[in-house]
């Protein structure tokens, strides 16, 4: 039930949208000279708030580049697995270039 509570929080146009909050800082940075690093995914685990789906939701919100450090395991071409649990599926995102 918390789980769910916070992932509402971080969805819900009502409170703070994580990919609202991103696009802020985000905005802050001149694209054609910084970088963004985006680091401890994992703290969203096991499923607070799933990357696939905040990359999806920041398609076409920035133009900074931005960098995910994810903990998983990449599964063919375009497939993270969280931590590389067995017990996970394996999403992704074919306009995200993976890097292993």
């Amino acid at each position: 039930m918390a789980q769910q509570q916070v992932t509402t929080y971080l969805s819900d146009p009502d409170w703070r949208p994580l990919p609202d909050v991103l696009k802020e800082r985000l905005d802050l940075l001149d694209p054609e000279r910084d970088i963004a690093f985006l680091v401890r995914a994992s703290a969203m685990a096991p499923a607070l708030y799933h990357m696939s789906r905040l990359l999806d939701e920041m398609q076409g919100r920035t133009r900074v580049t931005t960098i995910l450090f994810y903990p998983g395991t990449l599964e063919g071409t375009t497939g993270l697995k969280f931590m590389g649990l067995g017990s996970r599926e394996a999403l992704g995102n074919y306009r995200v270039k993976i890097y292993g």
